[in-house]
């Protein structure tokens, strides 16, 4: 009965995304829209907008009930920033529990303390208990977190100073679909995710009540995780092959889900308005001027940055030439904002290597639509790369350091095709960079690791060799490396899409005359 309840519920859930999704969407259009609306009207409109996200909520949540059931949940370990996390969720949740009403404050005296947890895993914890919160307090909900004496847990805290919970009924309410209360709107699994996974995080939730006097809801769970490494996923490898077998720790905004965006600029409303708008995305990171900016990029995989022109101590343009002179850094996408429109200022903003310069004021739906276009951009070009055979890796340069980096990393491959002890920690060494470090900017670069770098430049150059029609397939095959020839056809297919026979005739025929 139990698993027949869950597999309707999970149908169901499906099944009402789309026409959610076609209400939120149109919606949304409306109400950003630059037109007149009676106030009537638009207080219609955003009781629709709140109870469509509601409905959307809930749908996600039966959905991620179903997967917690089904054991399919797998976490992601990385280490975060626990007080940005509460942070985020926090900001994303005062306009929801205003509605009933309260006021939400958030206590993390230590704003630098990180830990190694699943980013969206936690975010849905915190937002369960904030949505619990939130229906049965009386006028006040608090998070807060706190470090243990002796470093091996944290707890995170939710409080309410609402109905209570009765001794009887804490005994049930981590139950799949149990209510403590009968009338209030509630599906009765949102504690029952939290708890789950609360428990896959090797952690414990406890809470506190007593009836009339509020509820405390204390998540604790472990600093560290001994096993988080082996939990990342990894790509199916084959034995026989050298230099495939190396365990690799993915950057953290892509084992949280979220890209870590630095917004930079010294007006303060500014930089709230902005990050405030981008926090569904991207974790967002912020940043006075550019000396300060300087100081968050060497702390944080950044993912994007979005910078204003004038600043203090140092402005955008000076920024933007700093991250661009730094191999580390120079792949990441800028964007430069400005109150300047002349040409020259145009050109010096391009000249400085911005990817991107934009005109204030601007709506920040064009300044998305732009991040969005430029990120696609980039990515076309890894998938063209990844996918043509005789596409270089330089193609996916954005600029003369990255073209510098990659043309260095291609030759040091190809130079080593017979060299056994081409492995990742090798390749770092040749290029005069920590094994982390490689990893992150080839990841980043082109999306794939390193030890799939060194496969794809072995295919690449077997390609160059089989548009040539010099060599037979088995004698390029050990020239580029591989120790079998099915194995090499087998990897060339699954790259590129075809058997290296049938390249080899594509080319031929092309370069026929007509």
């Amino acid at each position: 009965m139990h698993e027949a309840k869950i597999q309707f519920f999970t149908m169901i859930a499906h099944e009402i995304r789309t026409p959610v999704s076609l209400i939120i969407g149109p919606l949304e259009k409306v109400l950003k829209a630059q037109v007149a609306l009676p106030e009537s009207v638009r207080n219609d409109l955003n009781v629709i907008d709140r109870n469509s996200q509601r409905l959307l909520f809930l749908v996600n949540q039966l959905l991620d009930f179903r997967k917690v059931e089904q054991q399919g949940m797998k976490l992601k370990y990385s280490e975060q920033n626990i007080y940005q996390l509460l942070k985020s969720v926090c900001e994303r949740f005062t306009p929801f529990i205003t509605q009933y009403g309260a006021t939400l404050k958030l206590e993390c005296p230590d704003e630098g303390f990180t830990a190694m947890i699943d980013y969206e895993a936690i975010t849905k914890v915190v937002s369960n208990l904030l949505t619990n919160a939130s229906k049965y307090t009386k006028d006040e909900v608090t998070v807060s977190c706190s470090l243990a004496p002796d470093g091996h847990t944290f707890t995170i805290r939710v409080a309410d100073n609402g109905i209570g919970i009765s001794k009887e009924e804490q005994k049930k309410i981590f139950n799949p679909f149990y209510q403590a209360m009968e009338n209030k709107p509630a599906t009765g699994i949102g504690l029952s995710i939290v708890k789950s996974i609360v428990d896959l995080h090797n952690g414990r939730i406890e809470v506190q009540s007593e009836v009339n006097e509020g509820s405390v809801f204390s998540v604790i769970l472990p600093t560290e995780h001994a096993e988080a490494a082996s939990r990342q996923d990894r790509p199916a490898e084959e034995p026989k092959e050298p230099a495939v077998s190396e365990e690799e720790v993915q950057p953290k905004e892509q084992a949280s889900g979220k890209p870590v965006m630095l917004i930079v600029d010294d007006n303060r409303e500014m930089l709230d308005f902005l990050s405030s708008s981008f926090t569904d995305k991207y974790t967002v990171l912020k940043a006075e001027d550019g000396v300060e900016a300087q100081e968050v990029i060497g702390k944080n995989d950044i993912s994007l940055i979005v910078c204003d022109w004038m600043m203090p101590r140092m402005n955008g343009i000076e920024l933007c030439r700093a991250v661009r002179a730094n191999w580390a850094t120079s792949h990441i996408p800028f964007i430069l904002l400005t109150a300047r429109t002349d040409t020259n200022s145009k050109v010096a903003g391009m000249d400085c290597g911005a990817d991107a310069y934009i005109e204030k004021p601007f709506s920040v739906q064009y300044l998305m639509a732009c991040i969005d276009n430029l990120l696609e951009l980039r990515n076309l070009l890894r998938q063209k790369f990844s996918k043509m055979p005789l596409v270089p890796l330089n193609s996916i340069a954005n600029n003369t350091v990255d073209n510098e980096f990659l043309t260095r990393i291609n030759a040091v491959i190809e130079e080593n095709f017979s060299n056994p002890e081409l492995t990742v920690d090798f390749l770092a060494e040749q290029m005069g960079v920590s094994r982390s470090g490689l990893f992150s900017k080839v990841k980043v670069l082109a999306n794939i690791t390193p030890n799939e770098l060194i496969q794809v430049i072995r295919l690449k150059k077997a390609a160059a060799l089989l548009a040539e029609n010099k060599y037979r397939i088995n004698e390029i095959c050990y020239m580029v490396g591989f120790n079998t020839p099915s194995y090499f056809a087998k990897c060339f297919q699954k790259q590129f899409g075809m058997k290296p026979g049938e390249f080899a005739s594509r080319k031929q025929e092309e370069e026929k005359p007509v």
